[in-house]
């Protein structure tokens, strides 16, 4: 059997997701209930037409056990929490964590758009010493208003500057969540209280940024005269930053590393033509009581456009 860190060499995420589905991983749908033979068949189709049919990279994000668990869980709803919780509520961004009032910047909500937020995200490129774009336009105080007129309340401009920001520093409750194309990155020579989510994007999902998205905005940008973001922080990650959270509609099942196990999402196993496409279906009737249990300060709902609650 190949070893963990031989497994995370795979030069492609589809390929360590093949190499996994045909190694004698456990398979599991919860903390301890295995998968059967018949179930094992229905993943083992589904993530063949899903590496064969889907245009899109098999994305990985590397977590703290501990810490997620932690988070997702102030009171134990079943024995499978942890795992129930992130196949209810998914993966959110650090700043979900906070209430509105405590977050240090003026980016209090997902809709933050105005001045202020502008301003501050000028500040923040003019403090930096190395970035992927012009920074002497930011060191030019008589820029800051060309960039706050050109920018505030363009939802797609300031995710574009977000987008650098968080990749410099995702600890910056920027909004976003991070994952990478790449198995070395996720895996990152950690074992102990790892877990790797492993997930897709839907077709039509289109809620992050990559640095192919950076290329499809330059014309935007350069047409506002201003400083184009050429590449992430840290380009040999190959990072896609989420806006807001990675859906559970979107997580494939989670590799927990210590344990060996991989643990499929249970929505794998609903009958749905256009999963692909469009995402899982999830049951997510009790998600405002289960999340009303976890660390979590606030939440988004997903229709025609991200919306921001309370928990309380």
């Amino acid at each position: 059997m190949m070893t963990l860190q031989d497994l995370y060499k795979s030069t492609t995420s589809k390929t360590l997701l093949s190499l996994i589905l045909d190694s004698t991983i456990q398979k599991k749908f919860g903390q301890d209930r295995l998968s059967t033979a018949e179930e094992e068949d229905i993943i083992k189709r589904k993530m063949k037409t899903l590496i064969e049919n889907s245009p899109n990279d098999v994305l990985l994000r590397g977590i703290t056990k501990s810490t997620t668990k932690e988070r997702l869980i102030s009171k134990l709803n079943s024995n499978d929490s942890l795992y129930d919780g992130l196949f209810l509520v998914g993966d959110k961004a650090k700043n979900f964590l906070e209430k509105s009032k405590d977050i240090p910047h003026p980016i209090k909500t997902i809709s933050s758009i105005g001045q202020e937020t502008v301003a501050w995200i000028f500040d923040m490129y003019s403090s930096l010493q190395k970035a992927p774009i012009d920074l002497t336009f930011f060191r030019g105080t008589e820029n800051k208003q060309l960039f706050i007129d050109n920018v505030k309340d363009n939802e797609q401009l300031i995710d574009y500057y977000l987008f650098g920001l968080h990749t410099h520093n995702s600890d910056s409750l920027v909004n976003f969540v991070s994952a990478t194309a790449l198995p070395k990155v996720a895996f990152n020579n950690q074992i102990n209280d790892k877990l790797v989510i492993f997930l897709w994007i839907p077709n039509d999902y289109n809620l992050y940024i990559n640095s192919r998205k950076l290329q499809e905005q330059k014309s935007l940008v350069e047409s506002k005269k201003l400083p184009i973001l050429l590449e992430s922080f840290h380009p040999s990650e190959n990072e896609y930053s989420f806006k807001g959270f990675i859906l559970p509609h979107l997580i494939i099942g989670i590799h927990d590393l210590e344990e060996n196990d991989f643990i499929f999402n249970p929505a794998l196993l609903i009958s749905n033509s256009t999963w692909i496409e469009q995402g899982l279906d999830i049951d997510q009737s009790n998600f405002e009581s289960f999340i009303k249990g976890t660390r979590y300060q606030r939440f988004l709902t997903l229709t025609d456009k991200l919306e921001e609650k309370n928990v309380f």
